[in-house]
């Protein structure tokens, strides 16, 4: 019989990663990855890493805006809210963007700020972002001082939405998919309301294109939303609250 070091890694990758989910606390895991290299294998595992995002999800720290507001107390995060706040070398204002143009912000998620540049229109003045089809939008990671400058939607794919017709239009970064345990990869969605049909742009950071779909039932969408069949009953709804 083996030391019981030998016998742990006689173990499947699979019995191994039930005994290491297991581990209490990240720094726990942190310690077994960096024991030696069969069990950093099992830890970096992407099926790995799935379980174990769901297990320990990542602490609130705070809330993004024009700035960083740090979780206060009673808050279970306001220690390493605070810690990081003050060793944090981020500029979340992005003022390392281009200077070329004027930058407003449209949301963030996951560590990332997405915005969009500010344009004029011919005579100076400021165009209402919310019924233009804009192009110059930039992803930032205010943590690392990164950015990309996202490439501008096509001629062709912008000929999908007519501007005089455009209702809302509105860019977000869009949740990140299962596969990415990593966060190395985003997407940023633009929806273009129009008043006669709805068109989705999409840009994904794995591929660095856009594509688009558009329905052409948007007119009717509405009007059947508006009018609920009276045969049916409302159910209320119910607002989840955000952890």
């Amino acid at each position: 019989m083996g030391s019981p070091t030998e016998d742990l890694l006689a173990l499947s990758d699979d019995h191994l990663a039930e005994i290491l989910i297991r581990l209490p606390t990240l720094a726990d895991l942190g310690r077994a990855c960096c024991a030696c290299p069969t069990f950093r294998r099992v830890i970096t595992d992407h099926s790995f890493l799935r379980r174990l995002r769901a297990l320990h999800p990542a602490p609130l720290l705070g809330i993004l805006t024009y700035a960083f507001i740090p979780a206060e107390p009673p808050h279970p995060s306001t220690t390493a809210a605070s810690t990081f706040a003050d060793a944090a070398a981020a500029d979340f204002k992005c003022s390392f963007l281009p200077s070329r143009n004027r930058w407003r912000s449209r949301g963030g998620r996951d560590g990332r700020v997405l915005l969009s540049a500010i344009g004029e229109g011919s005579g100076g003045e400021e165009f209402d972002e919310r019924r233009t089809l804009v192009r110059d939008l930039a992803v930032c990671d205010p943590i690392h001082r990164r950015y990309l400058l996202l490439p501008a939607i096509s001629d062709e794919l912008a000929a999908l939405v007519p501007q005089q017709e455009i209702v809302r239009f509105e860019p977000f970064l869009a949740p990140a998919c299962e596969d990415d345990v990593g966060g190395n990869s985003f997407r940023v969605i633009c929806l273009a309301q129009c008043t006669s049909k709805l068109v989705v742009f999409v840009f994904s950071s794995a591929i660095g294109q856009w594509h688009a779909s558009e329905f052409d039932g948007w007119r009717a969408l509405t009007a059947e939303t508006s009018n609920p069949d009276p045969g049916f009953e409302s159910v209320p709804r119910t607002d989840a609250s955000v952890g």
